[in-house]
C-alpha cells in the first residue's frame, strides 16, 4: 500500500471524527476528535523524515519561541497566584500547529490523495452528524450540538463542510450535500452560520450556469426572507446565548454578558503588566476572571452559572482574537495578527470573492466564540488554505504521491530551466 494512500485513510478517520467534541469522560475536556489527529500526526511524521527532510527553520523558532513564552507565562503565574500550569491544553496546541503542517506537506506531497480525502472525508461525518442529531432528538434536547460540547462549535464546523463541498467539489450531488449540510447548521440555533451565509451563497453560484439572472434572484429572495420572515424566525426559536451550558438567558443579557467577558479580558491584560507583557498561559482565562472584582460582580448578575463555571476554571472568553490576545505574550499575538494580515492579503490579490468572504465570515464567527484550541478549527482553515493556493495549479497537472510525487516535480523542474533563456549574472 502507498504511503499517500495510507495518510489518507487515517485523514479520512479525522475528517469523519472532527464533530466528536464531546468529553470521554465527564467533567472533562479530552474528546475523540483530540485523539484521532494523533495517528496521522505520528505516520506522516515518520514519513517526512524517513526522506530525511527536515523542518523548516522559521517553523522551528516559531513552535520555540511559543512554547517557551507559555511556560514562562505559566511559571509567573503559578508563582504570583497559584495557578495550576494547564499543560495538556498546551500540548493540544502544539499538535494543532503540526496537525497544519504535516496537513500541508501531505496535499502538496499528493494533492490527488488529499483531495479524495477531504472529500470522503466529509461525506463519511454526516452519517455521524445524523446520528448525533437523533440522539440530541431522543434525549429532548431542543437543539442541534452535532457531537460537540457547545452548539456553536457544531454549527461552525458544518458551515465549514458546506463551504468545502460546495466551493472546490462543486458536482451537483456535493453542492446538494454541502447545501443541506449549512441549512442544518440552523438547527443549533446559533446565530454564526449567518456569518457563512454570504460565503456559500457566492459558492453555489459560481457552479451556476445562468450567471446574473440567478444572482439577482436569488439575491432578492434572500432580502425578501431576512425581511419578512426574520421576525417570525425570531419568535419561533429561541436565540439561546453561547456564555454557559447550564444558565440559560436570552436577549439583551446575553449581549451584555458577553461584552462583560470581553471589557474584563482587556482589563485583565491591560492592568496586569505581566499579563501584557507575558500573556497569562493557555486556558488561565477563567483563573484569571476571578481576580476581577468588578467583573465577577457584573457577571455574577446577568449569570451566576458562568461564575461559577470560572471558579472551576471551566469559563472560556467567547471571542478568539481576545483569547489569543490574553493567553499569549504580546509578541506571538503579533505574529498571529501578521499571519492573518498575510492571508487577507492573499485573497485580495487573487481578486476571488468567494473565498474573501468565507475568510472574512470565518473571522466574524470566531469573534463571537473560542475557536483556537478546537482541532476541527485547524483541520479545516488548512484543507482550506490549501485548496485554494493550490486551485491555480490543479488544471493539466498530474497527481504524485509521496514516494513519486516529489521526484517528478524535480524533474520537470530540471527540463525547464535547461529550456528557459537565463538572463541573470554568471
Amino acid at each position: 500500500m502507498r504511503k499517500s494512500t495510507v495518510l489518507a485513510l487515517l485523514l479520512v478517520v479525522v475528517f469523519v471524527t472532527a464533530g466528536m467534541g464531546q468529553p470521554i469522560v465527564a467533567d472533562g475536556k479530552l474528546a475523540v476528535s483530540n485523539l484521532t489527529p494523533l495517528a496521522f500526526l505520528a505516520v506522516s511524521a515518520l514519513f517526512f523524515f524517513s526522506r530525511r527532510k527536515t523542518i523548516d527553520v522559521r517553523f522551528a523558532w516559531f513552535m520555540l519561541l511559543f512554547n517557551v513564552s507559555c511556560v514562562l507565562s505559566f511559571a509567573i503565574f503559578l508563582v504570583k497566584y497559584g495557578w495550576d500550569p494547564n499543560f495538556p491544553v498546551l500540548f493540544f496546541e502544539d499538535v494543532e500547529l503540526l496537525l497544519c503542517v504535516l496537513l500541508w506537506w501531505f496535499g502538496t506531497e499528493s494533492p490527488s490523495a488529499f483531495r479524495s480525502a477531504v472529500k470522503l472525508g466529509i461525506w463519511g461525518s454526516i452519517p455521524v452528524s445524523l446520528a448525533f442529531g437523533l440522539h440530541d432528538l431522543h434525549s429532548g434536547m431542543h437543539w442541534f450540538s452535532n457531537g460537540m460540547d457547545d452548539k456553536s462549535q457544531g454549527a461552525v464546523l458544518l458551515c465549514c463542510e458546506a463551504f468545502v463541498l460546495i466551493r472546490f467539489f462543486g458536482s451537483k450531488l456535493n453542492r446538494l450535500a454541502g447545501g443541506a449540510l449549512y441549512l442544518l447548521s440552523y438547527l443549533t440555533i446559533s446565530r454564526l452560520p449567518v456569518f457563512f451565509l454570504p460565503a456559500i451563497f457566492l459558492g453555489l453560484l459560481r457552479r451556476s450556469r445562468l450567471g446574473a439572472l440567478v444572482t439577482l434572484v436569488a439575491a432578492g429572495a434572500a432580502v425578501y426572507v431576512v425581511v419578512v420572515a426574520g421576525n417570525t424566525v425570531k419568535d419561533t426559536f429561541a436565540v439561546y446565548n453561547r456564555l454557559s451550558s447550564v444558565q440559560v438567558i436570552t436577549g439583551s443579557d446575553s449581549t451584555a454578558a458577553h461584552l462583560e467577558l470581553l471589557k474584563a479580558a482587556l482589563e485583565i491584560k491591560f492592568t496586569e503588566p505581566l499579563a501584557f507583557v507575558f500573556g497569562t498561559g493557555p486556558d488561565n482565562f477563567s483563573k484569571a476572571l476571578t481576580t476581577v472584582p468588578d467583573a465577577e460582580e457584573k457577571l455574577e448578575a446577568l449569570d451566576p452559572q458562568l461564575v461559577s463555571y470560572a471558579l472551576l476554571g471551566k469559563a472560556p472568553v467567547h471571542s478568539t482574537p481576545m483569547q489569543m490576545l490574553l493567553d499569549y505574550n504580546i509578541g506571538i499575538f503579533l505574529l498571529f495578527a501578521f499571519f492573518l494580515l498575510r492571508t487577507f492579503r492573499y485573497l485580495i490579490r487573487r481578486r476571488n470573492l468567494t473565498d474573501l468572504v468565507f475568510a472574512s465570515g470565518l473571522f466574524l464567527a470566531s469573534c463571537f466564540y473560542s475557536l483556537h484550541n478546537k482541532p476541527y478549527f485547524y483541520l479545516y482553515v488548512a484543507t482550506i488554505a490549501l485548496l485554494i493556493v493550490s486551485e491555480p495549479e490543479a488544471s493539466g497537472r498530474a497527481p504524485g504521491d509521496l514516494d513519486e510525487g516529489r521526484e517528478q516535480r524535480e524533474e520537470q523542474a530540471g527540463e525547464e530551466g535547461e529550456q528557459r533563456p537565463h538572463h541573470g549574472l554568471g
